[in-house]
């Protein structure tokens, strides 16, 4: 699994993507968990994905050295959903790649959205609303 996240300049970005990885290794213990960026940050997904095939080598020639699931931490299918991971993912043809859909639209984000609208003071119901 390779969590592909976009890159900040901003180190908290970093922060953020690093502790979602370690939670999903704790989730999931035995799946292997990286981290790849589109930019800005390291490891780049290019890098990642070559230590994958790297790992992988040694396995019968003329087929798929192992095989990587490219998870987008992304909310939409912009160009980097729709070209630019798969553009990576093709420059390395003996590694079996999938692309996941990208995080949303999913109920999930509208939960978390209502949450962090709460948190930020917006209240519950809007005045005037009925009960």
């Amino acid at each position: 699994l390779v969590l592909v996240a976009h890159g900040s300049r901003d180190p908290r970005a970093l922060a953020t993507v690093t502790a979602l990885a370690e939670r999903v290794r704790e989730q999931r213990p035995g799946l292997a968990v990286r981290l790849g960026h589109i930019e800005l940050n390291e490891p780049l997904l290019t890098d990642t994905l070559q230590d994958l095939t790297a790992q992988a080598t040694g396995q019968a020639v003329g087929r798929a050295v192992g095989q990587a699931v490219l998870v987008p931490l992304l909310l939409s299918r912009g160009q980097h959903v729709k070209r630019d991971i798969p553009a990576a993912a093709a420059c390395f043809p003996d590694l079996g790649t999938r692309v996941a859909a990208p995080l949303g639209p999913h109920p999930l984000l509208a939960e978390a959205l209502h949450a962090r609208l709460l948190q930020a003071g917006w209240p519950e119901r809007p005045a005037g609303a009925g009960a």
